[in-house]
């Protein structure tokens, strides 16, 4: 795990270090010249506070995680429902994501991170592990759908269409018959075609990155989009350079969450970008590799489903900034600012870790 870590704090000084260039220059342009703003010593304190839990997460034996997965996913599923509750769950941008007030808060979405992959670990492995039926299948995918479903109606549609990718590939790994995956994988695909087409707003949303240089599109649904396909044509092969992205200066907005990426390829070009993916690729191998090599199947699993979501997020967050997917608005895992997906990123690293040292994995 050690080669792991070094790879995700590569990615946590990246994060920082383009949340530095936009948040600066942005205070220079408005007449403010500071040397480190509130938003860096945020994501900088977000990071230590990351590290804390990996390092807690990584001292508990990794089984006691199979007798709390259910335990958790209940959970889970609780606050999902909370945070729908008018008056209960914060509202932030339309979308009721957020439970608590001021700047401290929880968003229980970001938790699927970690709960997706326990609950598969804890469903095929130990007393199901010679007995996979479709019964087990069906009832991760139960939990699966309803997760999702409730992500969507924050709506949250870019962590729900995380969750349910990496749902329907983590059944795909712990050996889901083909017939059985494609049929209700493609269940799923009509499910969500008729959600989307529920109301217009939602349907407008998910086909805005079809033609987005329309009038009717750049200065509305794909204002972002158009801002962000912009920031990586300036960027070219070599980038324009460490904190001169033009694009920054205009009202770019998520430019430091779900769209930090544009910025980073805009001041770091073509060579950055395949760097960071570069990165994003040696992490997934790491902890695919880490899975073969555990001989116990909760930690085998748990691994793998761990390696399958971050890589599903990674690659749909940067599908979203060139265009290529709808604009749902997902984290770049490890990079974009933000306390909840970096904190519990770092907590089902801490996972991985204790059974990395664990003797089935040695």
């Amino acid at each position: 795990m050690r080669k792991t870590l070094a790879l995700v704090c590569i990615l946590l000084s990246l994060g920082v270090l383009t949340n530095y260039s936009i948040t600066v220059s942005l205070s220079a342009a408005q007449g403010r010249l500071v040397a480190v703003t509130p938003s860096v010593i945020k994501q900088l304190l977000i990071v230590a506070v990351g590290f804390v839990t990996y390092w807690l997460f990584s001292r508990v034996p990794y089984l006691r995680w199979a007798d709390w997965a259910e335990a958790l996913t209940y959970g889970a599923v609780i606050l999902l429902v909370i945070v729908l509750i008018p008056g209960v769950g914060r509202s932030v941008n339309g979308s009721s994501r957020w439970l608590g007030t001021g700047s401290i808060g929880i968003q229980p979405s970001q938790s699927a991170v970690i709960i997706i992959p326990l609950l598969a670990a804890r469903l095929f492995s130990g007393k199901y592990l010679n007995h996979y039926s479709r019964k087990y299948y069906t009832t991760f995918l139960i939990f699966a759908v309803g997760i999702t479903a409730l992500v969507a109606l924050e709506p949250d549609f870019g962590t729900a269409f995380v969750i349910a990718v990496s749902s329907v590939s983590i059944l795909l790994g712990v050996g889901a018959p083909l017939s059985y995956w494609i049929t209700r994988t493609a269940g799923l695909g009509v499910l969500a075609l008729v959600a989307v087409n529920v109301k217009g707003s939602w349907k407008a949303r998910m086909t805005s990155f079809i033609n987005p240089l329309a009038p009717e599109k750049a200065q509305g649904i794909a204002y972002q989009l158009v801002n962000s396909l912009f920031a990586v044509a300036r960027g070219g092969a070599t980038g324009r350079g460490f904190m001169r992205s033009v694009q920054k200066f205009v009202h770019f907005p998520a430019q430091e969450n779900d769209f930090v990426f544009a910025i980073f390829s805009e001041e770091f070009g073509l060579i950055g970008v395949t760097i960071v993916l570069a990165i994003f690729v040696w992490i997934a191998y790491e902890l695919f590799k880490l899975a073969t090599r555990c001989q116990e199947p909760f930690g085998r699993i748990y691994v793998m489903g761990l390696g399958i979501f971050l890589t599903v997020q990674a690659f749909i967050n940067i599908g979203v900034v060139v265009g290529l997917l709808p604009t749902t608005g997902v984290p770049l895992p490890f990079f974009s600012q933000g306390g909840n997906h970096i904190v519990f990123e770092m907590a089902a690293l801490g996972v991985a870790a204790a059974i990395a040292r664990s003797p089935e994995a040695t």
